[in-house]
């Protein structure tokens, strides 16, 4: 096994062995508390620390081989060699089930078990597949970068090259493809970190309870600003965030006019379907600051190109865009993103792109996607009086 998971975690080759199956963790899972795993540890510490300086992870558990169990066994799904292996359709739908139960597991329950999930599942979304590119009268053609595929290419008087792909967004064999939701939904710190990969029923309050500490919250936010299409990302956090938030019976502040409003038509869309999952109001508001954080980290970077986003009229991007908006409700918990720096004079031109950004959203944001949160989600945030 560890042939397997050292050279995931480092970021070498990795190589697929036989299918493994439940059996299989039974027979290892002494070997986890003789020391027999401690290049996985030693890797585990060193990805680990790719997010944050002092990672607090617990000694690998039989949870946590199961789950390196179900990724191999998701590879030989996808296998080159596949096909000259005899076995009936029968024997590869038990291999699914038995993957299947590798990869179901228990949520974490603390802080360091969903640092140690995604330490694999993460590696696992960023495994590229080496190919052999040949180029032809008639097009490209693509072939594994096994021995056959070299010889092709030779065969080929080197009209062509290997080059190395993203094997996450590749097409699948149909075992992988049922089976990829339940690896992810395994890790829901990899889903918070890549939430555009998140699968049906993810909830970023799975792994919320991680963004109350502040070196996980700036991880988290540094890793949501690195897409180009980072609004995106902000929306599909919020997309998934929407179906726990229910209305809040009784009236809410309006935005800087302290008058108070009905709440919105019956039948009006407060939510988008999905899971529901029970909010605790600090690790709710630990989400929510943490996406107005992306805000200011944009803001920042000068890469707010708010107007390309609002033609997608998409609920969970015009929710994320209205965050900031509701400053004014939510900084008497959350506190205001650049506080320090009004008092500073070098800072000032900060602030002044902050405010413009928000005014800025003001215009662009439809008023009933404010009305809304502020119906649904200040009021699980914010204490009453």
């Amino acid at each position: 096994m560890t042939d397997f998971v050292v050279p995931l975690l480092a970021g070498d080759d990795v190589w697929v062995g036989k299918p493994l199956r439940p059996s299989d963790r039974d027979d290892w899972a002494p070997a986890l508390a003789g020391g027999s795993f401690s290049d996985v540890s030693f890797w585990r510490l060193r990805r680990g620390q790719l997010l944050t300086a002092v990672p607090e992870l617990p000694d690998p558990d039989i949870d946590e081989l199961g789950l390196w169990m179900g990724l191999h066994n998701l590879l030989v799904f996808e296998h080159p060699d596949r096909a000259r292996v005899w076995a009936r359709d029968i024997t590869w739908r038990r291999l699914e089930g038995a993957t299947r139960t590798l990869l179901t597991l228990p949520a974490p329950e603390d802080t360091p078990t969903l640092v140690a999930r995604h330490l694999s599942v993460g590696a696992f979304v960023d495994v590229l597949r080496a190919e052999v590119v040949v180029s032809t009268a008639i097009g490209e053609i693509r072939i594994p970068a096994l021995e056959a595929g070299r010889r092709f290419l030779r065969g080929a008087n080197g009209a062509g090259r290997e080059q190395s792909v993203p094997w996450l967004p590749q097409a699948h064999a149909p075992e992988v493809e049922r089976l990829l939701d339940d690896a992810l939904r395994a890790s829901p710190l990899t889903c918070l970190l890549r939430p555009t990969l998140a699968p049906a029923g993810w909830s970023p309050l799975l792994a919320a309870k991680l963004l109350r500490q502040r070196a996980w919250a700036r991880a988290v936010c540094h890793a949501w600003a690195i897409p180009k299409d980072w609004m995106r990302t902000g929306g599909a956090v919020m997309s998934a965030l929407l179906p726990s938030l229910p209305i809040v019976p009784g009236p809410t502040s309006d935005l800087g006019s302290g008058a108070t409003r009905a709440l919105p038509e019956a039948g009006a869309q407060l939510a988008l379907p999905g899971a529901v999952v029970p909010c605790d109001p600090r690790e709710l508001g630990a989400v929510v600051g943490s996406l107005i954080h992306l805000h200011l980290l944009k803001v920042l970077e000068l890469d707010t190109r708010v107007g390309l986003a609002l033609g997608s009229r998409e609920p969970g991007v015009l929710a994320f865009l209205a965050l900031p908006l509701l400053l004014p409700q939510l900084s008497a918990e959350l506190g205001e993103p650049v506080p320090a720096l009004a008092s500073d004079a070098t800072s000032a031109p900060v602030v002044r792109r902050w405010t413009e950004y928000v005014d800025h959203l003001a215009e662009l944001v439809p008023r009933s996607v404010v009305e809304n949160l502020l119906a649904s989600l200040v009021g699980r945030i914010v204490k009453p009086a």
